[in-house]
Parts: structure tokens; sequence; C-alpha cells
């Protein structure tokens, strides 16, 4: 729903490039994860103007569309694990940056602390890991996996990055979040009404920048993962209740958004 935010809110920020950005990977990083109503986002980005922030903008486009693939077993190990609560676990997926039609096939290690990604270019999108890809998921993967990766959902956003002058904290807002069972990719499951925030740190720092701006809404971190939620709200069958909270949270977000509209 980028149409709630003003433009002229977007091109307020210093723009930078992609090179630029390469700079700021932050691969092995702290994460913070936020969820808020789409009709607050433009109060947190005002409350950006005075803490130097730059937005990423290619040829003139400050807002980017994404798809995502995530891959899993056929009885679903890397959710279950999330499920569980283990101190290790992994999320696999291929991503496609639509703009600049680049790919990436990538593996993200959390722990309860940090989070490491490996990433890789491809020549292409591609539904299926290839053999050498599976490998690399095996060395990282604390157990033994018996069974083949499948597509297990496919998500769509637009995301907005910035990224702190200091070159030491990324954030990242997503919007218009879309989710398909590859298997029906005829049923659309959208959740228009809520914004997710994730900021990337090199170290924790609650005192200044986003956290701090989201600390004065009285905004505070959720764990949210949009493949847990997702695989949720296409497959409603599979055991879910150590995210029964999340989900309540966002349905009283849907909620006070449909009452103020």
């Amino acid at each position: 729903m980028l149409k709630l935010i003003d433009h002229k809110l977007l091109h307020s920020l210093e723009p930078i490039s992609l090179k630029g950005l390469d700079n700021v990977k932050l691969l092995n990083r702290v994460d913070r994860k936020y969820i808020i109503p789409i009709s607050s986002l433009p109060a947190v980005i005002r409350l950006l103007y005075n803490n130097q922030y730059s937005i990423l903008e290619i040829d003139g486009c400050r807002a980017f569309s994404y798809l995502t693939t995530y891959f899993d077993t056929t009885d679903y190990r890397f959710f279950k694990d999330h499920h569980n609560r283990l101190s290790s676990r992994i999320k696999v997926r291929t991503r496609t940056y639509k703009e600049n039609n680049l790919h990436f096939f990538e593996i993200k290690m959390k722990t309860n602390v940090r989070t490491n990604k490996l990433r890789e270019g491809l020549p292409e999108s591609s539904s299926e890991l290839s053999g050498i890809q599976s490998n690399k998921i095996r060395a990282l993967y604390p157990k033994e996996l018996m069974s083949t990766l499948i597509p297990a959902l496919i998500n769509s956003f637009t995301r907005i990055t910035l990224v702190n002058r200091s070159k030491t904290e990324r954030c990242t807002i997503d919007v218009d979040v879309t989710f398909r069972d590859p298997e029906a990719m005829h049923n659309e499951i959208k959740l228009n009404d809520i914004a997710i925030i994730e900021v990337k740190q090199s170290k924790a720092s609650l005192l200044n920048g986003i956290v701090a701006a989201l600390r004065t809404m009285r905004v505070y971190p959720s764990s949210i993962s949009k493949y847990v939620v997702g695989l949720i709200l296409t497959h409603p069958e599979i055991k879910h209740n150590s995210f029964k909270p999340l989900l309540h949270k966002i349905e009283r977000i849907k909620a006070s958004t449909i009452a103020l509209s």
C-alpha cells in the first residue's frame, strides 16, 4: 500500500546507490523486527529526518519488488525447527529483484543472538536447487536431511531500504506482502494492512536511529518470519501453537486499520 506514503516523503531522504549499499551488506548482524499498521509508516519515516539516513535509489525508483521462493523438506523440517524454538535453524530461498532482474540463492542461518547469511548470484530464477546447493545446505544444517528440498512457499512484497550514514545499520520496510502455495498459485493471501520493518545492525544499539524512533512511538520488536507466517496462512492445518500470539497480533493490527478506515 505504498500509495499511503507521500512520495515526496520518500524523496526527502538522501539517495544511496546500489554500489554504495554494497558496502553495508551486514551478512553477520543483529536483527530486530517490528510489525506496524501501514497507516503508521509515514510517521516512522518522518522521524528519520534528523537521524542521518539515506534511501536506496535505482534509476529514480525508491521502492522495489521482490519475489522469493522458500524451500523446505516435504515434512517442513525448517519450519518445525523454528516452531520448536531451536537455537540454531536455517531458511533456504531463492530471491529475484524484479526491477534490476538479479537472482540469488540464499541460506539464512539464525542463532538466538546473531544472523549469518550465505548468498550466491544465480543466472536466472529457479524453482529447483542444484546438487551443489543441496550439499551446501547439508554442510550447514545441524541435522541429517533425509529428503529432497522442495518449493514450500512463494512470497512477494515491495521493499524500501534505508542505511545510516555511518554504514553500521540497514533497515528494510516491506509492504504489499503476498503469499502463495506453489501447488495452488491461483490462491493469493495478502497482508496489505501491515508493514514489516527489519533493522540490521553490526552491533546492537537501542540509543539512536530507527530503533530509538520506534521506541518513541511505543513500537517494540516482534519475532516475525515471512516464511513462517506465509506457510501457516497457506497451510492452516500445520501445527503452529508457538506462533498463535504472532498471528493474533497481526489480526489486531489489521482490525485496528479497518476500524480507522
